[in-house]
């Protein structure tokens, strides 16, 4: 796959260990510099993300990572397997907290919601949202599969540790950030774009 843009549905498959067989599927829903652009430009919430794929991954056909930001090196690095259609309704980006102490957002793939966190709380370097090499992706959908005894790192093995930041969505209480940012119960993505009036990424086959 070097050298090409990959489409929307393109998929690899991904080892998770060194056992035969334990493996995921990655699938390629958008890239975000050609299909995110409104307006000939790519929104804020999304400039960390710009050279980076949007994928959702499965495992023995349960979606573990409805959506998330990975390197290319990803497909690069994975097996090819068939492509599969993608829809508009496959548009499910991760949520992740960004800006300062005093000001914090959630950002939620386009839609932003304002955390008021009192100044407080201060976002390490460290946790900072950015695309997953492979290696981290393997530890988040082992995580995401209830797994973590399995992660060689002894502090993602912790079952008290929160991944940091990288996905709200992936931690034990990531109702409580949603509700803090005042996002509506029940609220899909699909509706938070259209209550702030952001334009759909339409993923094309």
């Amino acid at each position: 796959m070097n050298g090409q843009t990959p489409l929307p549905g393109t998929r690899v498959r991904i080892g998770l260990t060194d056992r035969p067989g334990d493996e995921a599927v990655v699938r390629v829903i958008a890239v975000p510099q050609r299909d995110m652009i409104h307006g000939g430009r790519l929104s804020p919430a999304l400039a960390p993300f710009a050279e980076a794929l949007l994928v959702d991954v499965t495992v023995s056909g349960t979606t573990l990572l409805p959506g998330a930001w990975v390197e290319r090196e990803v497909l690069d690095r994975g097996a090819p397997l068939s492509p599969t259609p993608v829809t508009a309704a496959d548009l499910r980006p991760p949520a992740v907290i960004a800006g300062t102490a005093d000001e914090t957002v959630l950002c939620w793939g386009e839609t932003v919601w304002p955390l008021d966190l009192g100044g407080v709380v201060a976002i390490p370097d460290s946790g900072r949202a950015a695309p997953h090499p492979l290696s981290r992706l393997r530890r988040l959908v082992l995580v995401a599969a209830g797994r973590r005894a399995e992660i060689a790192l002894t502090l993602w093995r912790d079952p008290d540790f929160e991944i940091p930041w990288q996905d709200v969505r992936l931690l034990p209480r990531a109702a409580a950030w949603f509700e803090l940012a005042q996002v509506p119960p029940g609220m899909r993505y699909a509706d938070a774009e259209r209550a702030q009036g952001v334009g759909r990424a339409r993923p094309r086959p």
